[in-house]
């Protein structure tokens, strides 16, 4: 193998380069795991420094308690909360799952991923894109009809 093939472009694969660190999985396993004790109501302690300060939802507001219900198996709760919990969690759980592997198991997941690394990247931006134009469109309903978010 030559050097070039060992070392990836950083510029092409940066996004499962960033999801498979460390850190970020094991941060996602303690998500995860939290997840199934997680109550649907809240904690009564707003985790969103936006919303507590104006009382506006971001476009991640309920993706907690999303993740949370879909866990608990409340399909329509967490549809209701964030449907973007529904590509949220599978996601988490992978990383929750490579939380557990060895690194040398993930490392050779990152290469074989380097391959995809593009595409990954414009999936990453389209759920992006999506998921603030998502928050956009609730904000506005919620302006519109005169309704606080929960």
């Amino acid at each position: 193998m030559s050097p070039t093939a060992a070392t990836p472009d950083p510029g092409v694969s940066w996004t499962h380069r960033a999801l498979l660190a460390p850190g970020v999985r094991r941060f996602a396993l303690l998500i995860f795991l939290g997840s199934f004790f997680f109550p649907l109501t809240g904690l009564s302690v707003d985790l969103c420094p936006l919303h507590q300060a104006t009382g506006l939802p971001c476009p991640g507001c309920g993706m907690t308690r999303s993740l949370a219900a879909l866990t608990q198996g409340d399909f329509s709760t967490a549809a209701g909360l964030n449907p973007f919990g529904f590509l949220v969690w599978p996601v988490l759980a992978v990383l929750a799952v490579l939380a557990l592997v060895p690194a040398r198991g993930v490392q050779r997941l990152a290469q074989r991923l380097d391959v995809y690394g593009p595409l990954l990247t414009r999936a990453f931006h389209l759920v992006l894109a999506a998921l603030l134009g998502f928050g956009a469109l609730r904000l506005v309903a919620l302006l519109a009809l005169g309704e606080r978010f929960p």
